[in-house]
């Protein structure tokens, strides 16, 4: 495996499941050799790619976390604007079983009509097409001559759940899906130069929803970093945000993960930050 020339990493989504005047749903973009690669594609992910400088044309390759709505909602509108936009590619899309279901019903059935008028009006429906790889099994899945892509399963609302980790010859990326807590993230983020982490809430808040036991605190996100050495830690799925009338909510969170993990740099993510490595 060869170094790359360029590496890099685009927030196109740091939010989550409700609508948030800033923050689009969970959507990050992995450049590496100009090839495009993108990890979940929730809420706002295809407007906002563009609205960054990226033609979604572009994208090279598609990996979803898991399937809730807010991490693959927009995955229909990639696929269709990159078609209708001039993309002459399979998509390849890397998920948890389930997604080629969800591709074959939320696209090809969903959009039947509105598939068959364009190509009754010029488009070639092989370019419309995309290749599902599902994955069942934790590990390295993805090889190419730059970098190699593995995946952790952890667990999140009884789904099929993976954590992905970008391996360069010098640089390590991990993407996390919304996670348990789980001591295993403390090797998978081992020594990463950047780990873009799930935040969903506090302690106490989660204990007002009936969901709060599927995420992490933000403890539990200090503790995992500081025992990995991850360089930078960037903050993400702010769920928090849409229930608390506090605007430093996010920040208090990391200032917490900072003092857990003071050798290492803590930052709140927003839409449209980008990070070259």
């Amino acid at each position: 495996m060869k170094e790359p020339s360029s590496l890099s990493v685009l927030i196109a989504g740091s939010g989550a499941v409700r609508a948030h005047p800033t923050r689009g749903g969970p959507s990050f973009l992995v450049n590496v050799d100009d090839q495009n690669l993108l990890f979940d594609c929730g809420r706002c992910a295809v407007h906002n790619i563009s609205r960054f400088g990226v033609p979604v044309e572009t994208i090279s390759e598609v990996y979803i976390t898991h399937l809730h709505f807010d991490h693959i909602c927009d995955l229909p509108l990639l696929l269709l604007l990159s078609w209708n936009n001039g993309r002459t590619q399979r998509m390849p899309v890397y998920g948890p079983k389930g997604i080629k279901s969800f591709l074959e019903n939320g696209l090809r059935n969903a959009y039947v009509d509105d598939i068959k008028s364009r190509v009754s009006h010029g488009k070639n429906p092989d370019y419309l097409e995309w290749d599902t790889i599902e994955l069942t099994k934790e590990g390295v899945f993805r090889k190419a001559e730059t970098y190699t892509i593995d995946a952790l399963a952890t667990k999140h609302g009884g789904l099929l759940n993976f954590n992905y980790r970008i391996t360069t010859p010098d640089k390590k990326i991990v993407i996390m899906s919304d996670s348990e807590p789980d001591p295993r993230l403390i090797d998978f983020c081992r020594d990463a130069d950047l780990v873009l982490i799930e935040c969903s809430g506090t302690k106490e808040f989660y204990a007002t929803q009936d969901w709060g036991g599927w995420h992490m605190t933000p403890e539990d996100i200090g503790q995992i970093v500081s025992e990995a050495g991850v360089k930078k830690v960037v903050l993400k799925h702010l769920v928090i945000e849409s229930f608390s009338k506090d605007p430093h909510i996010s920040e208090s969170m990391a200032n917490v993960i900072r003092s857990l993990h003071p050798d290492g740099e803590t930052i709140v993510g927003e839409d449209g930050m980008k990070f070259t490595l």
